[in-house]
């Protein structure tokens, strides 16, 4: 995987969440929006994420889509494992 991005994408962000390693960067659209991309690992092997990859929202600016990014990688995981469910006592078992 390279590190260095193409003139419509946006330095990598790496981080560990949860036993995960997450990149997170960002690509520009044909209509000038930003829109991030959501890269997992999980012990060396590359993780699907259930949501198709290009659907919006798209955002004006790179550092805006920088942010709903990683906010959006740390709840797919959640989602995956089943995290969101222990958060929320309202829902029904």
């Amino acid at each position: 995987m390279c590190s260095l991005p193409h003139a419509d994408e946006s330095p990598r962000e790496r981080f560990a969440y949860r036993g995960y390693n997450v990149t997170v960067y960002t690509s520009r659209n044909d209509r000038d929006n930003w829109r991030p991309v959501i890269e997992v690992e999980r012990d060396g092997r590359p993780v699907q994420l259930d949501e198709p990859e290009d659907i919006g929202p798209f955002w004006e600016t790179r550092e805006e889509a920088q942010r709903a990014g990683l906010e959006r990688a740390r709840y797919l995981l959640d989602r995956r494992d089943g995290a969101l469910d222990l958060r929320n006592p309202a829902r029904p078992t």
